[in-house]
């Protein structure tokens, strides 16, 4: 009987042995898992800074896009009323340029009856000297 439970001490040591051997691989393993994961972490970390960097520089050049834009659509808006007022005050002196000519033309035309009537009288005096 001490033979046997000699034999079965023997065993629980190995079995022991074994489950110890068995946890110090698999921590050796673990802390193994935890370096090459921190080093990956650290490699993502990087290249989540260096993307948050370049999508904070679009976002800077849209919003200087946009304002400069903007500044633009401003400068042609405000040419454009001036062309507006330009062409309006050009249509007021080409009706005004218009209204004078007629007047003119109207005027000739009386005017060259009446000076048709003078120099017909002028003539009958003439040709009555």
């Amino acid at each position: 009987m001490a033979i046997s439970l000699v034999i079965i001490a023997l065993s629980f040591l190995a079995i022991g042995g074994g489950v110890l051997f068995l946890v110090l691989t698999i921590n050796k393993q673990v802390n193994k898992v935890k370096a090459q994961l921190a080093r990956v972490s650290g490699e993502v970390r990087g290249v989540a800074d260096r993307l948050k960097g370049e999508v904070d520089g679009f976002a800077d050049l849209s919003a200087e896009a946009r304002q400069k834009v903007r500044g633009a659509m401003d400068s042609v808006e405000t040419r454009l009323n001036d062309l507006d007022a330009l062409v309006e005050v050009l249509h007021e002196e080409a009706e005004e340029t218009a209204l004078d000519v007629a007047a003119f033309v109207r005027t000739a035309r009386h005017a060259g009856g009446v000076l048709g009537t003078a120099r017909k009288m002028m003539k009958r005096r003439r040709s009555a000297d």
